[in-house]
């Protein structure tokens, strides 16, 4: 099969002339003479033995065979396009799409952001937050921020990276905690117990890995949420103990608003992921980005808190 393509330059010409339906605008738009795109179009037709336009008064209109064609190259001069642009690459300075998991945005994120924009003040980032995956091959987003339980990024096509690897742990107003007493693990149990509506991060695994009975008590106060921020912000007003990524909370624990009533982590730790397209026209910016947020998290979450070595508690 002969995969040469003739009469490209006449078959480009007849395509912006089939969209306008005027030689005049066709010229306008590729910057020629009215005379060049007529002429391109007269050896194209000779070359198909076909006639692609006539005139209907002072109109001009596509022939059954101009039309098949117009579409055919359509699609063929989009898609070369998208080609060319897709291995075009942008420079650094420019817009930057980031789209994240909302906990992550609006606890972690968006105040450190200021940072970024001093070091690269040519480089705009345009933040969402969103629990909806979007996908970053469809132009909508440049970088995606998603955690280990949601993720599932295997392309070839797609890099991810490491953010952010911390522990899940305990923590609670400190007026709660002093009101309380929390000498031992079931102590806990004296408060609302919150936590996020994910199997991996639930208090009924703390206390196995305690090796404290399954919970059956029908007393205890129960409250779920669908976001780390909810569940912060519940405990951050002094309502219950909730368990959570560290890194979140590493700043209101330095400054006395939330503390860690037992030093247990869960053994499963969260991670935190940026990915973005391979291919992706940004990717100096993007990476200059990510680099960023790799640098910014500063190993947070990396030491494993350990428990004390304990006796396994009864149930209270």
């Amino acid at each position: 099969m002969n995969n040469r393509v003739t009469h490209l330059k006449a078959a480009h010409y007849f395509s912006v002339a089939s969209q306008t339906l005027s030689y005049t605008k066709a010229a306008k738009q590729l910057h020629v003479s009215q005379a060049a795109v007529s002429q391109q179009i007269r050896l194209l037709e000779e070359y198909l033995g076909v006639p692609l336009f006539y005139r209907s008064g002072r109109d001009m209109r596509l022939t059954s065979q101009g039309q098949e064609l117009a579409e055919h190259l359509t699609q063929a001069f989009n898609f070369i396009s998208k080609g060319l642009e897709s291995v075009k690459l942008e420079p650094v300075e420019g817009t930057l799409l980031v789209s994240g998991l909302q906990s992550y945005v609006s606890l972690w994120l968006m105040p450190r952001l200021w940072r970024f924009s001093d070091l690269q003040k040519d480089i705009t980032v345009k933040l969402f937050s969103a629990d909806e995956r979007i996908d970053i091959h469809g132009g909508k987003i440049d970088v995606g921020i998603d955690d280990n339980q949601h993720l599932t990024v295997d392309r070839e096509d797609t890099v991810k990276r490491t953010l952010i690897s911390s522990d899940i742990i305990p923590v609670c107003s400190p007026s709660l905690a002093d009101r309380i007493g929390l000498f031992q693990p079931t102590d806990l149990l004296k408060c609302w117990m919150i936590q996020v509506d994910d199997s991996s991060y639930q208090w009924k695994a703390w206390f196995e890995e305690l090796e404290i009975c399954p919970i059956r008590n029908k007393n205890i106060l129960w409250a779920e949420v669908n976001s780390w921020y909810m569940g912060i912000s519940a405990v951050k007003a002094g309502h219950g103990v909730f368990l959570c990524p560290k890194f979140m909370v590493q700043q209101e624990l330095d400054e006395g608003i939330l503390v860690q009533p037992h030093p247990k982590a869960l053994n499963e730790k969260i991670e935190f992921y940026a990915y973005y397209a391979k291919s992706s026209p940004r990717r100096a910016r993007i990476e200059a980005f990510v680099d960023w947020l790799r640098a910014e998290s500063g190993g947070q979450g990396e030491s494993i808190l350990k428990a004390n070595t304990h006796q396994p508690l009864p149930w209270p």
